[in-house]
């Protein structure tokens, strides 16, 4: 059934307020092994190892939640502790250098985390489900910076790029890759293809999420020369990306981030760089902006930790029903789910208000595809009410 945007979001608030979630204290001990890889340029092997250990120690936050910033100082192998500001409910107690390889081109290291921690765990209604994200392709605010390296098609790779590390490395999403597809931003309710974002999510990409990547300055800083004229090191390059998400239903924003690095651009004044190779996501400017998608994911799996999924029934005949929900999603046979109806009533001025609807109806999943599920209703009674675009909830 069709409502005004404003109806949608109070509909999904209300419903979002009428589910809570727990959390309880679990004290653990973890190790964890994260190793890292940089290139070493101009002979500058401290710098490469700098590196390596920011790259190693990004992963161990996505492993274990650990959030390191500061810089790093090595003694006798070993990490100084005091060196490290660490945002997380626990501490690393000991980090050790294991192991560091130096070649003529690279460097890579080999760190070990002794972690004991009092973690919140939260006990979510969602039932761990993973929700599907639509990644449409990247902004550039300034399209003239694409001109230094020559980055045609840098707003697809980037989009590509960010869908594959949510897939590799998201607990609680999947990424829904369009890539080749522009959101027009020209009018406040996000459109595509004359086509309003929850309407175009539910019924053509069977998505809980669209994630909005903005490209904001990738500027590079001049080049530094000699007493000769010769230029004689690489320059600096931005990194400024904003992520944006909303809600598959509602259409409203839900979250928004800026992220922001520097980092040498490693290639030749003149050259022409493609941002889909493995050159370029291999290079020091291109792993920094990876660790920036790295880090946008971990944010996201905090929001989506315990944010209940929400699911529509996109098919209705008698009493089966197909959900956009399926095996991606976490779905299995034999799961039970909650109906929850959306009831338009008119307000003051005649405008219909969408309100969520108690109703005692469940489904069963008895077939699961990969987005998708066939369930049948208990209670042929409670069938008759039940719409297409009602909302589903894992009980």
């Amino acid at each position: 059934m069709n409502m005004p945007n404003l109806s949608l979001k109070l509909f999904v608030f209300f419903l979002l307020a009428m589910l809570s979630s727990t959390a309880s204290s679990l004290a653990f001990a973890q190790q964890v092994e994260v190793s890292g890889q940089a290139k070493i340029i101009d002979g500058n092997i401290d710098k490469a190892r700098e590196a390596a250990i920011n790259q190693a120690l990004n992963y161990a936050s996505l492993k274990a939640g650990v959030n390191f910033n500061s810089q790093q100082t090595i003694n006798q192998g070993n990490l100084t502790q005091d060196a490290f500001h660490i945002q997380r409910m626990g501490e690393a107690n000991n980090i050790e250098l294991v192991s560091e390889i130096v070649t003529k081109a690279d460097i890579t290291v080999l760190l070990r985390l002794n972690l004991q921690s009092q973690k919140v765990v939260q006990q979510c209604h969602s039932q761990q489900l993973k929700a599907a994200i639509m990644i449409p392709q990247a902004t550039m605010r300034d399209r003239s910076q694409l001109r230094y390296g020559q980055l045609a098609k840098f707003e697809q790779a980037l989009s590509q790029q960010y869908g594959s590390v949510i897939n590799g490395l998201s607990n609680y999403s999947f990424a829904h890759m369009h890539a080749e597809e522009k959101l027009d931003h020209t009018n406040e309710l996000i459109n595509f293809k004359g086509n309003r974002i929850p309407s175009w999510l539910g019924e053509i990409t069977d998505s809980q999420y669209i994630l909005q990547p903005e490209v904001l300055d990738i500027s590079t800083e001049p080049y530094q020369s000699s007493i000769f004229g010769l230029w004689n090191d690489y320059p600096e390059r931005q990194i400024n990306l904003r992520f944006t998400l909303f809600h598959g239903i509602s259409g409203e924003k839900v979250w928004s981030k800026d992220y922001s690095t520097m980092a040498v651009w490693e290639f030749d004044r003149d050259e022409t760089v493609s941002p889909s190779t493995q050159r370029f996501w291999g290079s020091e400017y291109g792993q920094a902006m990876n660790q920036l998608l790295q880090q946008s994911t971990q944010d996201i799996d905090n929001l989506l930790n315990c944010r209940p999924l929400l699911g529509q029934i996109v098919a209705k005949q008698g009493n089966r029903i197909i959900i956009n929900l399926g095996r991606k999603n976490n779905v299995k046979m034999g799961d039970n789910f909650q109906i929850v109806l959306q009831q338009n009533i008119p307000d003051r001025v005649n405008l219909m208000r969408a309100v969520a609807t108690k109703n005692r109806a469940t489904v069963t999943i008895e077939q699961v595809s990969e987005e998708s599920a066939t369930a049948i209703l208990e209670g042929v009674n409670s069938s008759g009410n039940i719409q297409i675009q009602d909302i589903v909830i894992k009980i």
